[in-house]
């Protein structure tokens, strides 16, 4: 998807929630950032063993303190989820899981 692509696909499906406040006290409308690609870790527990992989997706959304969620969406722009700061040591945001739409996401905040 080209960041054209991704605004209309974020102004579709926020529209008419741009005043919606979620459990945080932020609007949709606060938390929408320019989309950008941005590397994620996407972390998981196999065998007892930690195993990190990377992923590439769409940064659209960012609670306003450093280490707050992001909402991130999928390259095809089939799901959105969120994304946190992980361990110290983690040098990227670690995806949290993935939920949906961007409303279920900003929701999930």
């Amino acid at each position: 998807m080209t960041v054209d692509e991704v605004r209309e696909l974020i102004r579709s499906q926020s529209e008419e929630h741009l005043s919606t406040k979620n459990d945080h006290g932020v609007t949709l409308r606060q938390v929408l950032v320019p989309p950008k690609m941005i590397p994620v870790i996407v972390r998981a527990v196999r065998d007892d063993r930690v195993i990190d992989d990377e992923q590439t997706v769409w940064l659209v959304g960012s609670e306003s303190s450093e280490n707050g969620y992001r909402i991130v969406m999928r390259e095809d722009g089939l799901q959105f989820g969120l994304c946190s700061s992980g361990f110290l040591s983690d040098e990227r945001p670690v995806l949290v899981g993935w939920y949906g739409d961007s409303m279920s996401a900003f929701l999930s905040m």
